[in-house]
């Protein structure tokens, strides 16, 4: 509500809720771009989740991704996108192209909770076994060397873990000999206990590995 002064009388002038409304909101343009944004995105995390849960059967002749390189064991997470035949990326998309007949493994919320309190030494310590078999088992070795060569050298320089807690967590989240060893590298970038940089260090040697 605005006050005008004129002559000796106060008239009171009103200002509707939509004039307000319209000037303290974004413009049309601008508003559906943001609401476009925030669809896209949706749709993007729905879609990938989808695609962790189901099985795709996909004839993977020729159908190749920076992230199907190291399938099924060290590729990225399955293009949903791929499967309806919209993804844009093509050769560049860093999900993987190729058929995951098999669902994503998943803790639940109890070990989820475990694990992430869990220091960087115990972490590596239920984790890197776990690596070290799957990649001897799918003829990974040489590929992964300096992989895992670096995960043992951060292993071996922080102070010695919690024994306990490590045979604790290792009988609480069995289900971690079904992951693969890209689930597992997953589960390290995902600790909270990791410094970023080692997380991103840890990405590129992965990718530069597998020649992505």
């Amino acid at each position: 509500m605005a006050l005008q002064y004129q002559r000796t009388f106060i008239n009171f002038e009103e200002t509707t809720a939509r004039q307000k409304q319209r000037s303290s909101s974004l413009s049309p343009a601008a508003g559906r771009n943001a609401e476009d944004a925030c669809s896209e995105k949706y749709v993007d995390g729905l879609l990938h989740k989808t695609g962790e849960n189901y099985e795709w059967p996909i004839d993977a002749q020729g159908n190749t991704s920076r992230g199907s390189l190291g399938h099924p064991e060290v590729c990225g997470r399955f293009c949903i996108r791929f499967f309806y035949r919209n993804c844009r990326q093509g050769e560049n998309c860093e999900f993987c192209h190729l058929a995951h007949r098999e669902p994503k493994v998943k803790m639940d919320k109890a070990q989820r909770q475990l694990f992430e309190t869990m220091g960087e030494a115990e972490v590596l310590s239920l984790v890197l076994p776990h690596i070290e078999r799957r990649c001897g088992r799918n003829g990974l070795n040489k590929q992964m060397l300096f992989v895992i060569h670096m995960l043992r050298q951060r292993l071996t320089s922080l102070p010695h873990p919690d024994d306990n807690h490590v045979l604790h967590a290792r009988a609480v989240i069995p289900i971690l000999r079904k992951f693969t060893v890209a689930r597992l590298l997953e589960l390290i970038r995902q600790s909270p206990a990791f410094p970023s940089g080692f997380k991103e260090d840890l990405k590129k040697l992965v990718d530069r590995s597998l020649g992505r």
